[in-house]
């Protein structure tokens, strides 16, 4: 989508806060006003295209927690196996498409030249093995989802069909394939956000993580969240029925997009970070052999630039699902059970590959739906978001160099892999403003693109 960054300075030009404005209106929560509640695991599947499949599973789940059913294991089965998929694809986009070019080729391949397109150009054998783990997540979203944008297969008790035991058969082979390029590429990848230690350092974040946890394991679809502060202690935590007791939107000035904060008080983070930090296990090897280093080591992760290989680590975790789920299938077990759906609330918190997701419906009599609340995962990022634009800012500021501004501006950004900056509207470009202001006023502009 569409968005803009303001950075405010003091007389003196140093700059004293930063924030991104979301300029677009997208208004889903008065658009499904008076629509059957069955039908919105389809209607909210289209609200993005880069993570339909969140918004999918979120619904049905939402539904069928307000339902109270039980749905099939096998049906349990292939959702986690559709999401592993999803999640694979969208974090290979995030990684490689938008993020590899700013970790892998020269500093001095400015602005535009910097992009996916320079390094198929550069190293074609590096980019086209990124690309295919993105294929592979996109394939087995396809091959389980009916579709490979905007899946369809999950319906309130179960799923609608399954993938022949021959499909089963090749997205295990095709998890194999993903989880031995990502075994290559995770050294280099891991090498140059070493070489980030000082950026790293700046881009720290004094906020509190906030993720599903099942016992300490890792869990994108099932678990109460977890909240710890920033020495690993508890700080509360809350699930899908209570969420607007622990959590509270607000206004922020000059944007479409809400802020969320604890009610306890403070900013906190979500996303691939928050899920390392928040649980100290995975059910995969390969990944808790990722998740063990990635945790015991010093410093402390805590920082905006290491949700970059706190992704890596989850690709690593959905290859090695994928390819446990597709042999743990039992082709005889049935995928779907009866659901009687009427009127209630309706409310599900999952982990999108960005963050938790909330979906919150209330429905009349006839089940249809008379009002919806959606907390997205970049709303949970927002005061992050700030936070790190902010800190990056004031690091280079200083230094008079306009392009370096730029892109600290559009790397702090791409840490949080934000839905509404993952769209370029042109090869290799991503439209960037900022706003550089004093008392209110701006008195620069800086832009890149078409901005």
């Amino acid at each position: 989508g569409h968005a803009k960054i303001t950075l405010d300075c003091d007389d003196n030009g140093a700059v004293i806060g930063g924030h991104l404005h979301v300029l677009e209106l997208r208004g889903f929560e008065k658009l499904v006003e008076g629509m059957e509640l069955a039908k919105m695991p389809l209607v909210t599947g289209r609200i993005c295209g880069v993570c339909p499949a969140a918004h999918h599973l979120a619904s049905v789940i939402a539904i069928e927690n307000g339902c109270g059913a039980t749905i099939p294991q096998e049906a349990r089965l292939l959702r986690e196996l559709l999401y592993m998929g999803h999640i694979l694809h969208s974090h290979a986009l995030s990684c490689f498409v938008l993020v590899g070019p700013d970790l892998l080729l020269p500093r001095d391949e400015k602005g535009i030249a910097r992009s996916v397109f320079t390094l198929l150009s550069n190293n074609p054998d590096l980019a086209k093995k990124a690309l295919r783990i993105r294929s592979i997540g996109q394939k087995i979203v396809e091959k389980v989802g009916g579709r490979g944008t905007h899946p369809v297969t999950a319906i309130p008790g179960g799923m609608s069909c399954r993938p022949s035991p021959e499909d089963m058969s090749l997205m295990a082979g095709w998890g194999a394939e993903a989880l031995a390029i990502l075994k290559e590429l995770y050294p280099p990848f891991s090498e140059k956000l070493t070489a980030l230690g000082a950026l790293r350092d700046v881009a720290d974040l004094s906020l509190k993580a906030v993720a599903i946890s099942n016992n300490g394991t890792m869990d994108f679809l099932t678990g109460p969240v977890a909240v710890i502060d920033r020495d690993g202690n508890s700080a509360g935590s809350f699930s899908a029925d209570n969420y607007d007791q622990a959590l509270i939107e607000g206004v922020m000035p000059g944007t479409y997009m809400k802020s969320v904060r604890l009610r306890s008080g403070g900013s906190y983070f979500v996303g691939p970070l928050a899920r390392l930090l928040v649980n100290a296990h995975c059910s995969t090897p390969e990944a808790q052999k990722l998740l063990d280093a990635f945790r015991g080591g010093s410093p402390s992760r805590w920082s905006a630039v290491d949700a970059i290989e706190a992704r890596c680590i989850e690709m690593v975790y959905c290859a090695e699902r994928i390819i446990d789920l597709c042999k743990a299938s039992r082709p005889g077990d049935p995928v779907a059970a009866a659901v009687s759906i009427g009127s209630g609330t309706f409310r599900s918190v999952i982990e999108a590959p960005r963050g938790i997701l909330i979906h919150d419906y209330t429905a009349d009599e006839q089940a249809h739906v008379v009002s919806a609340n959606l907390i997205v995962a970049t709303q949970n990022n927002y005061d992050a978001i700030d936070a790190t634009i902010t800190a990056l800012a004031r690091d280079c500021k200083t230094s008079g160099n306009d392009e370096r501004l730029l892109d600290a501006m559009e790397f702090g950004v791409r840490c949080f892999d934000p839905c509404l900056s993952c769209a370029t509207h042109l090869a290799g470009r991503m439209a960037l403003s900022i706003d550089l202001r004093r008392n209110g006023v701006t008195f620069r502009t800086l832009s890149r693109g078409d901005a």
